[in-house]
C-alpha cells in the first residue's frame, strides 16, 4: 500500500532495477585444489572411522540393552513362574485348610456327640445312684424304726429261709430242727399277735420232720473220712517192694535198738549186712503170682480212696444211685486187692456193708408254708387289726347310767 501524501504510480509504469554482471573472476592457482583434496583424504577416513565407532558404540549399547532385557524377561518370567508355584500352594493350603476345618467339624461332631452320651449315661446312673441312695435309707430309717419285735421277726425269717435251704441242699435235718424251734422262739418272744397262724404252720413243720427217719448225713460223711484215713495203711493181698524211705526208715530203727558189739568188723561183713537190709523176708501160705512196686501200691490204695470220695460226694448230693455204685465198688476193690484175713480189712468191709445199709434218698417234707406267712407278715398284721376293730365293734356297750337330779317319767305321762 503506498505511502499517504505520495501519488500512486500505476503498475505498470513500474521500472525494475538492473542487475551489473558480476566483475570476472581471476583464475585460482592449482595448488589450492591438491589442498582442498588433501583435507577432503584426511576428513573422510576420520568421518568412515567416527562413523563406525559411533555405529559400534551404538550396537553394543544396544546388545546390552537386549541382554538386559532379556535378563529381565527371564527374570520376569522366573518372578512369574514363582508366582504361579505360590498360587498352586496356596491352593493346596486353602484345600488342607478346607479339609482339616472338615475334619475339626466331624471330630466336634463326634466329641459332642460322645459328650452327650456320656451326659446321658451319667444322667442314669446318677439317676439310679439316687434312687438307690434313697431306697437303702428308707430301708434304713425302716430298720431303725423297727421295734424289738420286728428285729426278732426278721431273725425268726432268716432263721426259717437258712432252715429251708439246708434241708434241701445237705438234708441235714438236726440242724434243720434246731434252726426252726429257734425261729419259733423268736416268734414267741416278739410278742407280736400276728405270728399266731405261722406259728401254727411252724409247729406242724416241725412235727412233721420229728416224725421223719432221716439218715445222719453228717455223721456218714464223717465216718466216710475216717474209712479214708483207715484205707491209707491197709495190708495188700500181694506183697509188695518196700520204698526207698520205708527201708531208711526201718534201718533207722534197727540201728537204733542194736547197737553195734563188734567195732571192728570187716569190710566183707559191712557188705553182707547192708545186702540184708535191702531184702525183707515175708512169709505167706498164698501162692504169689508177682510183686507189687511200690508205685503199684500206692496207685491201688489212691483208687480205693477215690471211691470212698466218690460214695460221700454222692451221699452229699443225696445222689442214691451213685453212692450205692461207689461203696459196692470200693467193697469189691477192697475184697480184690487187699488182705482179706487181715483184722484193718475186715473192720472196713463191715463199716462199708453197714454204710451201704443205710438210705439216703428220701422225700422230705415242705416247710416253707410257714416261711411264706412270714414274708407277708404285714398281711397277717393288717387282718390281725381287722379281726380285733370287728370284735370291738360287735362287743354290746355297758347301760349308760342316769344323769344325778334327773326324774325318771312321771307315771301317766303323756308325750
Amino acid at each position: 500500500m503506498p505511502a499517504t501524501g505520495q501519488p500512486a504510480v500505476p503498475a505498470d509504469t513500474v521500472e525494475t532495477p538492473t542487475v551489473a554482471p558480476p566483475p570476472p573472476t581471476s583464475p585460482r592457482p592449482r595448488s589450492s585444489a591438491w589442498v582442498g583434496y588433501l583435507v577432503l583424504l584426511v576428513v573422510l577416513p576420520l568421518l568412515v572411522f567416527g562413523g563406525w565407532y559411533l555405529l559400534r558404540q551404538l550396537r553394543s549399547g544396544q546388545e546390552g540393552l537386549d541382554s538386559q532385557a532379556n535378563r529381565k524377561d527371564q527374570q520376569l518370567l522366573e518372578v512369574t513362574r514363582q508366582l504361579s508355584s505360590l498360587q498352586a500352594e496356596l491352593a493346596s493350603l486353602h484345600s488342607q485348610v478346607a479339609a482339616l476345618q472338615s475334619q475339626i467339624a466331624t471330630q466336634d461332631a463326634k466329641v459332642e456327640r460322645a459328650l452327650g452320651d456320656q451326659r446321658d449315661q451319667l444322667n442314669e446312673r446318677l439317676n439310679l445312684a439316687r434312687t438307690e441312695f434313697s431306697g437303702q435309707v428308707q430301708h434304713i430309717q425302716r430298720q431303725l424304726n423297727k421295734s424289738r419285735g420286728d428285729l426278732m421277726v426278721a431273725d425268726a425269717e432268716y432263721l426259717l429261709s437258712i432252715a429251708n435251704q439246708k434241708l434241701h441242699l445237705v438234708g441235714d435235718v438236726k440242724s434243720v430242727l434246731a434252726a426252726m424251734e429257734a425261729a419259733d422262739q423268736r416268734l414267741h418272744d416278739s410278742g407280736d399277735p400276728a405270728v399266731f397262724k405261722v406259728r401254727e404252720a411252724l409247729a406242724e413243720e416241725i412235727d412233721r420232720l420229728k416224725k421223719l427217719d432221716a439218715p445222719d448225713v453228717v455223721g456218714m460223711s464223717a465216718k466216710l473220712l475216717a474209712l479214708e484215713n483207715k484205707a491209707k495203711t491197709l495190708p495188700l493181698r500181694l506183697p509188695a517192694a518196700a520204698s526207698a524211705k520205708q527201708r531208711a526208715q526201718e534201718s533207722e530203727a534197727e540201728r537204733s535198738e542194736q547197737e553195734r558189739q563188734e567195732e571192728g568188723k570187716s569190710a566183707l561183713d559191712a557188705a553182707l549186712e547192708d545186702i540184708k537190709e535191702l531184702v525183707t523176708v515175708r512169709h505167706t501160705d498164698r501162692p504169689v503170682a508177682e510183686i507189687l512196686t511200690p508205685e503199684q501200691a500206692e496207685a491201688l490204695r489212691q483208687v480205693l480212696l477215690l471211691k470212698l470220695e466218690a460214695a460221700r460226694a454222692a451221699l452229699l448230693r443225696s445222689d442214691e444211685a451213685l453212692y450205692r455204685a461207689s461203696l459196692t465198688s470200693a467193697l469189691d476193690w477192697l475184697k480184690e486187692h487187699f488182705d482179706p484175713e487181715a483184722p484193718q480189712s475186715r473192720d472196713l468191709a463191715s463199716e462199708l456193708e453197714a454204710l451201704l445199709a443205710h438210705d439216703i434218698s428220701i422225700p422230705f417234707p415242705d416247710i416253707s408254708q410257714s416261711l411264706s406267712l412270714l414274708r407277708n407278715i404285714e398281711r397277717l398284721r393288717l387282718e390281725a387289726e381287722e379281726k380285733g376293730a370287728h370284735g370291738e365293734a360287735q362287743r354290746p356297750a355297758p347301760p349308760s347310767a342316769p344323769a344325778p337330779g334327773s326324774a325318771g317319767p312321771a307315771s301317766g305321762a303323756q308325750p
